[in-house]
């Protein structure tokens, strides 16, 4: 462990190529020429050679804009901190934007994002000039595209070598986090539809994840110096967090929207350390392993965490947390729920896979330091099948027919983030007691150039599902439901659609039930196969491709089924093929 935490440590040469790109960098953004007040949509003073890294749906909001020289600017992250690692090198430098450019109401209707995106593009067109930057693009923290980023790159030889993640936020201060309430309404119905709505500013549906991501644009220095004064207290801190992205990486959990990040990690152990579930003098070994059985045996879909030691009396409770997010660990304001863009699956994987850890390094048959930290392990290899879906522009219409108009608000008009709960609850209830796991991809930040305009949400990579089977019931083809006469059976029937049909029981009950295609070994072993296609084309009319190993050589092969193809013909090849 000593060998691997000195090869992914940065050189001392590296800190000293990164902190004079900083500091060049740092020069340039003090010198931001300042541009006349307009209005939001005039966006005459930006020149066309520099797009703004943001979807403007709807088209116009209220609000005046100007460029104004950045009120300060910090380095935040795991830089400062001394977490900051290698191959992946990237340094988060903090533009706060002057307080004279923002306006307290500037939380409703995107009017705050929109600013944030038109000052990083103000920003990206007075380093465009400068010989001294290598590469520029736009990014997203962690896929929101709420919080756009330009990633800055050194000229020369050293472009590829590390890069500079440049945010943009609010003055300290300036926006009380009590506006930013899981229950509370920042985006009205009226203004997001375009129609007169009947809502009432009390009845509108809560915001949590736009409140939550506004709101985490006004914490990031209050978090740095929260994780510093835990490292100072103990030696071994920056290692622990070091190791904890290691095996996060060789997962892929770590990378895209939801993910299980480095300031996560570090969050984590600062949570151990506060509790006395870890001590001070632990060794980096010692707080990687506590920190993977915490997480093995500790259910934050269920019980929620919390860092804050005296939250004020507007922060949410726990309760009223976990009512708006499936996953909850409170930052150390007690307003931030740092988890809000996780879905349940993500963590339900993230503890599987800490609980299979500890089981490796308590073998001592088996090289769990390989195992663990050296030997990644992509989905392909965690699950027994495997599938995509493919043309997920589909979802914009699935969100329609399910009713999903304030979860999409919610969600700034992405429909994929919106529709993806409803598809994770949609396979938990089809597949049920046949499957131990049901996992997603996590989708890759975008990148693009900062003279392009932001991709739309339909440039998504395929969203690719894992099932880790249960062996015993996978292969079971029918498909048993609650008695005619029970409550429970239109639900079952609504589930199910036209598959569902009353049968008689040798035992004399008569209940639901859907018969599966399974005369064979391949088809039985294709049950689910069966039912997820079923269930995605009957209730959100998608297309699924499904990728299976072949036993001998672990050779991928691809079969895709719509709507208009023969379902148990391609059913049947598959089963050969196989």
């Amino acid at each position: 462990m000593e060998e691997l935490l000195k090869e992914v440590a940065l050189s001392e040469r590296k800190k000293q190529q990164i902190d004079s790109f900083v500091k060049t960098v740092t020069k340039l953004l003090e010198t931001v020429p300042a541009s006349p007040e307009v209005e939001v949509s005039d966006l005459s003073w930006l020149s066309g050679a520099v797009k703004i890294p943001f979807l403007l749906v709807p088209k116009t909001t209220k609000g005046r804009f100007h460029m104004a020289p950045p009120a300060s600017i910090d380095l935040i992250g795991s830089y400062p901190l001394g977490t900051c690692i290698k191959p992946h090198v990237k340094v988060d430098l903090l533009a706060t934007i002057p307080a004279d450019v923002l306006h307290p109401k500037d939380v409703l209707n995107q009017r705050y994002p929109r600013k944030r995106a038109l000052y990083l593009a103000g920003l990206a067109q007075h380093l465009k000039s400068s010989s001294d930057i290598g590469t520029m693009r736009y990014s997203c923290l962690h896929g929101n595209r709420l919080q756009p980023v330009l990633l800055l790159t050194p000229p020369g030889k050293d472009s590829s070598s590390f890069t500079v993640c440049v945010h943009v936020c609010p003055p300290p201060g300036f926006f009380k986090p009590s506006r930013f309430h899981p229950q509370r309404n920042n985006i009205r119905t009226e203004w997001y539809t375009g129609l007169q709505a009947s809502h009432t500013e009390s009845s509108e549906p809560p915001t949590p994840h736009y409140n939550s991501s506004l709101l985490g644009d006004l914490l990031p220095r209050a978090h740095l110096q929260f994780l510093s004064a835990i490292r100072s207290q103990c030696s071994a801190f920056s290692d622990g967090i070091t190791l904890l992205k290691v095996w996060l990486h060789q997962r892929e959990l770590d990378q895209g929207t939801g993910c299980f990040n480095g300031f996560l990690a570090s969050m984590l152990l600062a949570y151990l350390l506060m509790t006395h579930r870890i001590s001070n003098t632990m060794t980096a070994y010692q707080l990687l392993r506590n920190s993977l059985n915490f997480l093995a045996s500790t259910d934050l879909t269920v019980s929620g965490i919390s860092l804050a030691k005296d939250p004020d009396s507007t922060a949410p409770s726990l309760v009223e947390f976990h009512n708006a997010f499936p996953v909850v660990f409170v930052d150390p304001s007690g307003h931030l729920n740092m988890c809000a863009d996780m879905t349940a699956c993500t963590y339900k994987q993230l503890q599987h896979e800490a609980f299979v850890s500890m089981q490796f390094w308590d073998d001592p048959t088996v090289d769990g330091f390989h195992c663990l930290l050296m030997t990644p392990k992509p989905m392909i290899r965690t699950s027994d099948h495997v599938f995509q879906l493919c043309d997920l522009v589909k979802l914009q219409a699935s969100c329609k027919k399910q009713n999903l108009l304030s979860e999409l608000m919610d969600h700034s008009g992405n429909y994929f983030l919106t529709a993806l709960p409803f598809i994770l609850s949609l396979l938990q209830q089809g597949l049920g007691q046949r499957i131990r796991l049901l996992t997603h991809s996590l989708s890759p930040d975008p990148e693009w150039s900062v003279e392009s305009e932001a991709p739309k949400y339909k440039a998504q990579p395929p969203l690719s599902f894992g099932l880790l089977l249960n062996p015993e019931l996978v292969a079971s083809v029918l498909e048993k439901g609650p008695p005619a006469d029970s409550p429970k059976a239109a639900e079952f029937c609504q589930l199910w659609g036209s598959r569902s049909e009353l049968r008689r029981f040798q035992d004399g009950a008569i209940t639901e039930a859907v018969l599966w295609d399974g005369k064979s070994a391949y088809q039985k072993r294709l049950v689910p196969k069966q039912i997820i296609t079923h269930l995605l084309q009957l209730t959100l009319s998608l297309w699924i491709r499904v990728m299976a190993r072949r036993p001998s050589n672990l050779k991928d092969f691809e079969l895709t089924i719509n709507d208009d193809q023969n379902t148990s013909g391609n059913l049947q090849k598959a089963g050969q093929q196989l």
